[in-house]
């Protein structure tokens, strides 16, 4: 028995919850400019599928960002998908995104878009 319970002190307990996630809070950074490239070397020059943090390059997950404006690490939504800002480009200035594709004849069928990009802080995020 709980010594509280015995001298009838009501006591804060936190316990956990199973079996829920936390959905995470989304931040929106607006419109944002969207390209893809590849780790060939058009794309990606001497670097190839190495990042700028030093992982390598997954389609599904790496995006390159302006480090100035998107810090490294940070989960971004975008149509849907959530990715993490891992790489920088040359070209990739302010609120431009560069998604990874394995497929370079696809970077160029996507070409550019503008779409609604989030960040997503805390919890998780289930697609």
């Amino acid at each position: 028995m709980i010594l509280a319970t015995m001298l009838m002190i009501p006591m804060q307990i936190s316990l956990p919850v199973f079996g829920k996630t936390q959905k995470p809070k989304l931040i929106s950074m607006g419109e944002c400019k969207i390209t893809y490239y590849c780790s060939c070397s058009i794309c990606s020059g001497p670097w190839g599928d190495l990042t700028a943090t030093g992982t390598r390059c997954e389609q599904g997950r790496t995006v390159a960002v302006d480090p100035d404006v998107i810090a490294y690490g940070t989960k971004l939504l975008i149509n849907g998908h959530v990715y993490t800002a891992e790489d920088c480009g040359g070209k990739v200035r302010g609120d431009h995104i560069d998604i990874y594709l394995d497929d370079h004849d696809l970077t160029d069928k996507l070409g550019v878009s503008y779409t609604d990009v989030w960040i997503v802080k805390g919890g998780e995020w289930d697609e």
